[in-house]
């Protein structure tokens, strides 16, 4: 049986938390334990009074701060990666400069729990969410739930009850030696970012035994807008969550297939439907070219994995999709469906807004207070936005390629949402 130098290690990757660190390592410092512990601080070239900060309490508590100090910053995954390197104890966790602990016991009824459980290797509670007006609320809204055992396969059926960085501990099964090569080959991939927090690190450890998961508050998770989850929108959070399990997927093997479909696609849709619905307050930024590609890259995971061979897709950029609240709009179709799908999708109906219609006797009258003209006026519109919102969009969309009334980059076809149930 391998022997270790700590019981307990607590890593604290810092970057800029300067005006809450102190906070976070006096919650450390003041658990009740019976056992030895470390805490390693890896500061990522910090630009605040962090280094300051830290460097005051690693001398002033040298037999329990271990503190690293880069000089340019290398990323969370990188930083974490630093405190792995030199931790050596039975167990481990993650404190986040910017939140805390309360409960005094939470290190050492961790600790109890998983010496008593040697088939865990997880142990996991609430804690609460902490905002800048000072109001808190539970992180997790388990009503019915006073403990709870997860597996992996909890996970795939999307069962598993499992907790965030300042509310779980781990037994170190998968650093213990060495960091192993799987997990450095992750350094410089488009994935590395995925393996930076809480969630792989629970997959990790949960393919390699149980979660136990104990509804209590320990602490405190805030919620300032700073932070990696908190200050992400809603459709920012689904669809990295769906890339960090095609990451997940990748690592493990590529394996339960058919699982993470269903979770990834789920996510996917989710993720798509939260940023259609935004796109009507106006207020929706232009989507950045990290979530271009995220989006990217799982609906090509899903076309190449999904089972039934049916394509799960989004047939042109949701960047573009919100640029309609900019750029002048062209729809096609006048009917009763097209009505509705301009209502359902929050299509804007600008002031120089036409629609097109291949029935002549259309053609020269109002629908939605809107000209209607013939497609032939797509010719001179270069620059508009063309929104396909007719059931007949499949002809529709050959007979645009055939006159070549518009190029195939400006269409949008709200068909293709109804179609995947988006």
């Amino acid at each position: 049986m391998k022997t270790y130098n700590y019981k307990m290690t607590i890593i604290m990757p810092s970057y800029n938390n300067g005006q809450y660190i102190r906070q976070a390592i006096d919650s450390i410092l003041e658990q009740e334990v019976d056992f030895s512990y470390q805490i390693i601080i890896t500061d990522d070239c910090s630009q605040d009074d962090s280094p300051q900060i830290i460097k005051e309490y690693a001398e002033k508590y040298p037999d329990k701060i271990l503190a690293l100090y880069s000089d340019k910053n290398c990323r969370l995954f990188r930083n974490v990666l630093k405190a792995l390197e030199k931790m050596n104890s039975e167990y481990f966790c993650v404190l986040d400069p910017d939140d805390y602990w309360t409960d005094k016991r939470r290190l050492q009824k961790a600790v109890d729990f998983l010496d008593q459980h040697l088939d865990y290797t997880i142990y996991a509670t609430n804690e609460y969410k902490l905002f800048n007006d000072g109001s808190i609320e539970v992180y997790h809204n388990y009503q019915k739930i006073t403990t709870k055992t997860s597996t992996y396969t909890d996970y795939l059926k999307g069962k598993a009850v499992l907790s965030n960085t300042p509310s779980s501990t781990y037994r170190n099964i998968y650093f213990e030696n060495r960091i192993p090569d799987e997990y450095l080959r992750l350094i410089g991939t488009r994935f590395e970012e995925m393996f930076r927090a809480d969630s792989a690190r629970n997959l990790i450890h949960l393919k390699r035994g149980k979660a136990y998961f104990v509804n209590e508050c320990i602490g405190c998770a805030r919620y300032h807008g700073k932070g990696l989850a908190s200050s992400l929108l809603e459709y920012e959070r689904a669809i990295t969550s769906a890339y960090a399990n095609v990451a997940f997927f990748e690592f493990f093997g590529r394996e339960d297939e058919a699982d993470y479909i269903r979770i990834i696609k789920g996510l996917y849709i989710t993720a798509v439907r939260c940023y259609l619905q935004m796109i009507i307050s106006d207020k929706i930024p232009i989507m950045t070219e990290q979530y271009q590609e995220y989006f990217k890259t799982v609906m090509e995971w899903l076309q190449e994995h999904q089972a039934s061979k049916e394509v799960i897709r989004i047939p042109f950029s949701l960047e573009r999709f919100s640029e309609m609240t900019h750029r002048k709009t062209i729809l096609w179709g006048t009917g009763l469906a097209a009505n509705r799908m301009i209502s359902q999708y929050h299509i804007p109906i600008h002031q120089d807004t036409f629609f097109v219609d291949n029935d002549s006797q259309k053609q020269g009258k109002e629908f939605m207070g809107r000209l209607i003209k013939d497609p032939e006026a797509l010719r001179s519109e270069r620059d508009a936005l063309l929104i396909i919102a007719s059931s007949y969009y499949e002809e529709i969309i050959e007979q645009i390629k055939k006159q070549n009334l518009c190029t195939e980059d400006r269409i949008i076809n709200i068909y293709d949402y109804r179609r995947y149930g988006i």
